[in-house]
Order: structure tokens, then C-alpha cells, then sequence
């Protein structure tokens, strides 16, 4: 199966599970609420830490991000086969509370890291 597959199908999953009017927000008393459109990084790992803040982590050989690093900054590696020089980000610090959140760099290929 291919990746691409997988993540389809796990979203259909999850979108669907979601529509569903069950109880599972209702029996806690809350609601969810959209807080950002994008924030430019798809999680594909996630920490919450203990201020309240969220580090998400995406692969790096699968093309660009939608968020630029600061400064122009940029990521070069010469063995990555997709983007050898790459100034998007593909972690983010997501600030809870204020519901900002700011890109973070990373060297290498978080992928399967976990």
C-alpha cells in the first residue's frame, strides 16, 4: 500500500468518526474550535510539553512546507535526493495560550524517528 493511501484513509477515518454527533464532546461539556486555517507543517509527530506549547514535527524528503523559516535561514543537505537546500520549516512550536505559533529548524529527516 502506499503511503499516500494510508494517510487518505486514516483521514477519511477520522473525518468521518468526527461528524458523527456522538457523545464523546458532549459528555466532557466541550466543544472544538478551529484555531488556525495552517500553520504550514503537517504533524507527523507531536509533543505537548509542559507550558502548554505544542512541537510538531513533518518529514523533510517529501517536498517543501508551506512555512518559511525566519531570516533566511535554510536547511542544506546534500544527501537529501528531493531538496538540497530548503528554507521551509518542518517543525513548529505551536503556543496554546496565545495562538501563535513559530517555525522551528531541523537537520535531518524526523521520519520514523519515533
Amino acid at each position: 500500500m502506499s503511503p499516500t493511501f494510508v494517510l487518505s484513509f486514516l483521514l477519511s477515518f477520522l473525518l468521518y468518526f468526527a461528524s458523527q454527533s456522538c457523545c464523546f464532546t458532549s459528555a466532557a461539556g466541550g466543544s472544538w474550535q478551529l484555531l488556525q486555517k495552517s500553520i504550514g507543517v503537517s504533524a507527523m509527530h507531536m509533543q505537548l510539553l509542559n507550558n502548554d506549547r505544542l512541537i510538531l514535527f513533518d518529514r523533510t524528503d517529501f517536498g517543501s512546507s508551506n512555512l518559511s523559516l525566519p531570516n533566511g535561514q535554510c536547511r542544506n543537505d546534500l544527501n537529501d535526493k528531493n531538496l538540497q537546500v530548503d528554507c521551509t520549516a518542518y517543525s513548529v512550536e505551536d503556543d496554546v495560550q496565545s495562538n501563535t505559533f513559530r517555525p522551528l529548524m531541523v537537520q535531518t529527516d524526523v521520519w520514523c524517528s519515533s
